[in-house]
């Protein structure tokens, strides 16, 4: 590459990255009027979970049967209750909130179903 291919794929970052600076404002002054809408106790602790976190996720969906953060496996009780929206509830592994796909607007991933296991015949060798 030259210097004037530099340029110009400077040129078009700079771009981009002006672009999404914009989006970005809007989205912070979007998450501002909205914070004021939640009960301070529950935003001290989503803010406290999301600063805990690897990737700065606070919530995340069960997916796949498992927690969308950390993939631990989600036992079926805890999906249910994940689902009916009634409550708060967290992973137990990494602490962070859970919430139905259909809430964070993602198609559930129908669970894997378990294939009948076969069953074969023994034969008077195998006996012996």
């Amino acid at each position: 590459m030259d210097v004037q291919d530099l340029e110009v794929k400077k040129n078009e970052l700079d771009e981009i990255v002006a672009e999404t600076k914009a989006d970005e404002e809007k989205l912070r002054e979007k998450a501002k009027n909205l914070e004021t809408l939640i009960e301070p106790r529950l935003l001290q602790s989503f803010k406290r979970i999301r600063k805990n976190s690897r990737n700065g996720l606070g919530i995340v969906y069960v997916q796949r049967d498992a927690c969308g953060g950390c993939f631990a496996k989600i036992p079926p009780q805890r999906q249910l209750d994940v689902r009916m929206r009634k409550k708060v509830i967290v992973c137990e592994y990494c602490g962070r909130i859970l919430i139905d796909p259909e809430l964070a607007g993602v198609k559930p991933d129908a669970p894997a179903e378990e294939k009948p296991k076969r069953r074969t015949r023994r034969t008077k060798k195998e006996d012996e």
